[in-house]
């Protein structure tokens, strides 16, 4: 078939399916990602006898170090093998790897004619390292090649079994020449942004059309396993914090007094650019920790700011979150409704939005994440960035597909959804 013609079938498809589209029913959000509650988890809506795919329970406690510029912790994997294969090994992406001297992203751009400049840190091999892995207490043997790690074990996990992995690591943020999404960036004077996103040791796909998926990290998509996360993050007390998943004390660290003080209507009027006010002093000695929850998500992200300030609006029970500067506050206040009009246009035009919320952050970045995206502008411009950042969750998102092999199914679709939203 002509391709123009068949890519013309295949749009008019779509309108046609979201002309007609039911009226969107609110999902209620399952405790836990295998629960036979769960309309989302595959065993409870196999697309045909014999399919599987892995899953994963991800606990990890952490904490930022804002001197020395760090993130150290401790995950603890559940990792079930639904295959149908024996797995002597297993291996986890450290994606930070990629950002120092002879990696194969180091290898790619000086191929392409660019010369990166790494940081203190990048230039030592410093950027994700992993202290040890463990399973039943016992350290199992690591090869690092770059991006890429490699857990030889011990003992094979068996088809239908599962393993408990404990992993130690600690990430470095750098300020190298070549663009990254895990940054740290000036927001005022002594103050320091820093987002979390592939921070932690993530475990490859394995899947029955690749086996493992160990790609090296070039700067590009991603693929990870459907589960379920609980992260403890503790940082500084005069961060505010975002993250991918349900906030569960959102009381102890984002008490109803502290809220209605952060709250972006307070700075309506206040220039663009102008120095942020002081809500919480810093006190290096005073931790706070955010704990989420969260399920049918594949990644976590965060993003902590100390001059964050937050507007909030609502879609059929799910949060949407504006995270401003204060400094860009006054041409934020309308982030959260558009960003509800957005989850309601793609809800009621494409498929019910799966999660319990959604959050636009001011990070000087265009990314997405599960129910968080990095973003940037103001209003009117940000209509933009927002429609299409956001309407990656559906894909990138809800399907989760591997983006490396079929891109197009990602960036390509999210490029027709923010023509569509916008529109």
């Amino acid at each position: 078939m002509n391709l123009k013609i068949r890519n013309l079938i295949i749009i008019l498809g779509i309108i046609s399916c979201g002309s007609f589209a039911q009226k969107p029913t609110k999902i209620t959000q399952p405790d836990s990602y295998r629960s036979t509650k769960n309309p989302f988890y595959w065993k409870n809506r196999m697309p045909f006898a014999g399919y599987w795919q892995q899953d994963i329970l991800v606990n990890i406690k952490a904490e930022l170090n804002d001197q020395s510029q760090t993130i150290s912790g401790e995950e603890i994997l559940t990792y079930y093998n639904n295959s149908p294969d024996t797995l002597n090994e297993v291996f986890f992406h450290l994606y930070q790897n990629s950002f120092q001297p002879g990696s194969d992203l180091d290898d790619l751009q000086k191929n392409n004619g660019v010369k990166p400049q790494y940081g203190k840190y990048e230039s030592k091999g410093l950027c994700t390292t992993v202290e040890y892995v463990k399973v039943s207490d016992k350290p199992q043997q690591i090869v690092v090649d770059y991006s890429i790690m490699r857990v030889q074990l011990d003992k094979p996990i068996r088809s239908g079994d599962s393993v408990k992995f404990t992993i130690k690591f600690k990430t470095y943020y750098d300020d190298g020449s070549t663009r990254r999404r895990m940054k740290m960036f000036s927001v005022g004077t002594n103050l320091t942004q820093f987002d979390g996103v592939h921070w932690y040791p993530r475990i490859d796909v394995y899947d029955r059309k690749f086996g493992w998926c160990k790609d090296q990290h070039l700067n590009r998509e991603f693929y990870g396993d459907f589960g379920e996360f609980n992260v403890e993050l503790t940082l500084p007390a005069n961060y505010i914090v975002e993250a991918t998943g349900v906030l569960l004390n959102e009381k102890e660290v984002l008490p109803d007094s502290l809220r209605k003080m952060l709250d972006v209507k307070n700075f309506a009027a206040k220039p663009w650019g102008e120095a942020s006010s002081v809500i919480i002093p810093y006190d290096s000695t005073k931790k706070k920790t955010w704990k989420y929850h969260a399920v049918n998500v594949h990644d976590f992200a965060w993003t902590a700011d100390p001059t964050y300030r937050i507007a909030e609006a609502e879609y059929m029970g799910i949060k949407c979150i504006g995270l401003v500067q204060e400094r860009h506050a006054g041409r934020w206040q309308n982030s959260a409704t558009h960003l509800a009009k957005i989850i309601k246009t793609f809800s009621e035009d494409i498929g019910m939005y799966a999660y319990p919320k959604i959050v636009v952050a001011d990070a000087e970045d265009g990314m997405e994440y599960p129910m968080l995206t990095l973003d940037g502008g103001q209003e009117p411009g940000y209509r933009y960035l927002f429609t299409h950042e956001v309407g990656h969750n559906w894909f990138f998102g809800m399907v989760g597909n591997n983006e490396t092999y079929r891109a197009a199914l990602d960036e390509g679709f999210t490029q027709f959804l923010t023509a569509w939203g916008m529109d």
